[in-house]
């Protein structure tokens, strides 16, 4: 079955800030549209080569207009999600909330940046201590407006797991 993503800029970004883009090898593929290259570049990241630019066919430009007209999210996220909906992605990658709900509307798996680092934890890409200490990075390290107490959710679920 098919494992690809198709992120936002929030989990790039700042899976870049806690120095774990590695973290993305767990998808087969990782996709952004334009914007969210555009958006990557403008805060000094540089595109991993694990994540390809793809562009938008013009149906998903024209349901990128409706989502951003009728949503309260930026053009990023909307394409974003069209780009999600356009290559059956498996998941989508976001930590932006109403990006988040506007997405589960079309049935897309969500996930944020959390979400990542304990998958690549479960996915033994990194062991319990690295994983636990990527996850207080993201508080402490990271652009990323993230609680303690989500902090501390992961952390349990980290050491719960078997």
């Amino acid at each position: 079955m098919a494992n690809n993503a198709v992120s936002d800029t929030g989990p790039i970004l700042h899976l870049t800030e806690i120095n774990f883009i590695k973290s993305l090898e767990i998808f087969s593929s990782v996709l952004i549209p334009e914007e969210v290259s555009n958006e990557l570049r403008k805060h000094g990241i540089k595109i991993p080569r694990s994540v390809k630019i793809k562009t938008l066919n013009s149906q998903s430009k024209d349901r990128v207009k409706v989502l951003t007209n009728q949503h309260s999210i930026d053009s990023g996220e909307a394409e974003a999600i069209a780009l999600a909906l356009q290559e059956k992605a498996s998941y989508f990658l976001t930590d932006d909330l109403e990006a988040r709900r506007v997405a589960k509307n079309y049935n897309l798996e969500t996930h944020g940046t959390v979400g990542v680092v304990l998958r690549a934890f479960r996915d033994k890409l990194i062991n319990k201590r690295d994983a636990i200490e990527k996850t207080r990075s993201l508080k402490n390290n990271s652009s990323l407006f993230i609680t303690q107490d989500l902090i501390s959710e992961a952390i349990k679920a980290i050491e719960e797991f078997s």
